[in-house]
């Protein structure tokens, strides 16, 4: 099928309207029927509104009348049928633009040619042509185009106005896919290929009206009825006014309490006198979270909580209370986690066991392979080669969202094999780049422990933390999203890892986790994690040799290094190693202590653990990149 022209548009500056706008009449022709109302029966409204109306009739609200003005831009609604947006789960910011001015971001999430909605405000659109793009963003701003964008197709994209008609660009079928996006790891795109600009012409009576300003504070609270008449065309609608906050009547944990039952329940009861109540928020020391929430006790620090709860109506009304928590020092039994020996082979000379490492791997089912992107078979191959006695994956196993479904559809059919020797962690892409206490990843946790399992191979399901020995060597495994479980000292993370690196006095150890402390990408640290820092201090202060981090799509080999960044030979060597398939960022500053890096070759890294020491080799598939190799020895502290 074609696709329609594309149009370059201006740079302008985002405007932000608000405003109410409610449902739409629906298809009429505007010349033989009531006029349309940006007011539809059941709407709640507060403070200052103004109301719009197709045509030219009179407007009264409860039998008086109201001052009309002439509208030469009333408001509309664009609506398309889309697949494969991820505004929501990835914060890519897409968005609408009207006549060279952007309406507005798509901010959520659509799949399977959902429908998507997007209100235009008065004073977009106009008599004659209008020009509609609908334009695919990254995480940077809705007109980068250096980064990577959203990859999405929509379908039958059309205006509805306010006196109920549609209206489209002609000749473009409704059922004609267009595609959007740079191609996922993509990145440098084209205005061509990331906008889609729509010709839609609009007669003057669904462009033009009146509008009135209605002022809602001098009505009651309660519902009053709004008509427009246009000689013998009447509209009428009945609607609420509403300028009163719900009223909150508990909270949960209680303002004063002690958390003692081993799990924080957030919930909140509220209610509204005129209108429902349209949502609750909640942030919890500093950190939105969703309401209801439950999480265990020690996934935050121990001691007291501030926990802000904001009540909105349907009107836009709120209210906010806030209660105070306290929670008490973890308690973790002694061996919490410990796997226990998983390889017990030959401990040294040449039979020492090999494991093999990699981070960042399994682009979605849906997306092509490049020379850049997407070789995450050829990875599971090179590592299936070596034989190695475990295989370490250092988290974003699969993109963009780690759900169970995209799991069997990409990564278990490359690395799936592994699956009976690899030790995982969790990352931000297995978490949906959910951030609070409470966030799950129940893919990632079904995919690895068995689907509804809370233990297994991947850890506690609400916490995803555990340690292991492997020959000689003892292996802790961390969760670093550490606004879901916390890292900071008095957390049950915290203190978990102190004590697991207490009770095994292994000459031998390593950390593994997903965000590193230390990364050379983009001017120094883009995407280091200082929220980490705890855990990193704990794992220098108690011999660990090696870390162990992906995140950063890149190869990078530091010296050994303190919490602080300064070089010390008694400090853990930090290896990242996110060149398991996905992509690559960008290449690594020379920051101090990085003795190697590249960002261009897929592979793993490839250790030999020694009783005493090891061997490391990263190990380039063939023909990727430049074909970067790094081999190096070290002795355990």
């Amino acid at each position: 099928m074609s696709r329609p022209r594309r149009r370059v548009l201006a740079a302008a500056t985002t405007v932000l309207v608000i405003g109410v706008v409610g449902a739409l009449v629906g298809p009429a022709a505007a010349a033989e029927t009531a006029p349309g109302l940006s007011l539809s029966e059941g709407d709640v409204v507060r403070g200052d509104v103004v109301v719009y109306a197709s045509g030219s009739p009179s407007l009264q609200v409860d039998g008086q009348e109201l001052a009309t003005a002439a509208a030469p831009s009333l408001p509309a609604t664009l609506r398309f049928e889309a697949d494969g947006i991820q505004s929501g789960s990835q914060k890519l910011l897409n968005s609408v633009w009207v006549n060279g001015r952007m309406v507005g971001l798509i901010n959520k999430d659509y799949s399977g040619y959902a429908t998507a909605e997007v209100p235009i405000p008065a004073g977009y659109l106009e008599a004659g042509s209008n020009t509609v793009v609908v334009r695919a963003g990254s995480s940077l701003s809705p007109t980068d185009l250096t980064r990577n964008h959203d990859d999405f197709t929509i379908r039958n994209v059309r205006l509805t106005t306010l006196d109920g008609s549609e209206a489209r660009e002609p000749g473009v079928s409704p059922s004609t896919v267009i595609s959007l996006g740079d191609g996922y790891p993509g990145g440098n795109a084209t205005e061509d290929q990331v906008t889609a600009p729509f010709a839609i012409d609009l007669d003057q009576n669904a462009a033009t009206g009146v509008s009135a300003q209605l002022a809602t504070g001098f009505l009651p609270d309660g519902t009053h009825t709004l008509v427009a008449a246009n000689g013998d065309r009447r509209k009428e609608v009945r609607f609420a006014t509403d300028n009163t906050g719900p009223q909150i009547s508990s909270i949960s944990p209680a303002d004063g309490s002690t958390v003692s039952s081993g799990r924080v329940e957030v919930t909140v009861a509220a209610h509204d006198a005129v209108s429902n109540v349209a949502s609750t928020t909640a942030v919890l020391d500093g950190t939105k979270i969703p309401v209801p929430d439950s999480f265990p006790t020690e996934n935050i620090p121990a001691g007291k909580h501030v926990l802000a709860v904001t009540v909105t109506d349907a009107a836009g009304n709120t209210t906010t209370s806030t209660s105070t928590f306290m929670t008490p020092q973890p308690v973790i039994r002694p061996g919490a986690y410990d796997r226990g020996q998983v390889w017990d082979g030959p401990m040294a000379g040449p039979d020492a066991p090999t494991i093999m490492v990699a981070g960042d791997i399994a682009c979605a089912a849906t997306s092509r392979t490049t020379p850049t992107a997407c070789r995450q078979a050829e990875v599971a191959d090179l590592v299936r080669s070596h034989n190695p006695a475990a295989v370490l994956t250092l988290a974003d196993n699969q993109y963009d969202v780690g759900t169970l479904p995209a799991f069997l559809a990409s990564y278990d059919k490359s690395w799936g094999s592994l699956k009976d020797i690899t030790y995982p962690v969790v990352g931000n892409h297995e978490y949906g780049q959910a951030y609070h206490p409470g966030a799950r990843a129940d893919g990632y946790f079904d995919y690895f422990n068995g689907v509804g399992k809370d233990d297994g191979r991947a850890g506690d399901r609400e916490k995803g933390y555990y340690s292991y020995d492997i020959g000689r060597w003892h292996v802790v495994a961390l969760n670093t999203e550490c606004g879901v479980v916390s890292c900071a000292p008095g957390s049950g993370q915290y203190t978990w890892l102190e004590q697991d690196l207490k009770s095994h006095q292994n000459k031998c150890t390593m950390a593994v986790w997903h965000k590193p402390v230390y990364t050379g990408t983009f001017r120094g640290g883009m995407y280091g994690n200082p929220d980490g820092r705890p855990l990193y201090e704990l794992a220098d202060r108690y011999g660990v040799d090696l870390v162990l981090n992906g995140h950063d799509h890149t190869y990078q080999r530091f010296a050994p290094q303190d919490v602080d960044g300064n070089p010390t030979p008694d400090g853990p060597r930090e290896f990242i190693v996110g060149t398991g398939g996905v992509g690559f960022h960008g290449v690594p500053d020379a920051v101090p202590n990085l003795e190697a890096a590249q960002a261009d070759t897929f592979g793993a890294l490839a250790l030999t653990l020694k009783p005493t020491g090891y061997d490391w080799s990263f190990v380039p598939v063939p023909g990727s990149g430049t074909g970067f190799t790094d081999v190096g020895s070290g002795t355990c502290r």
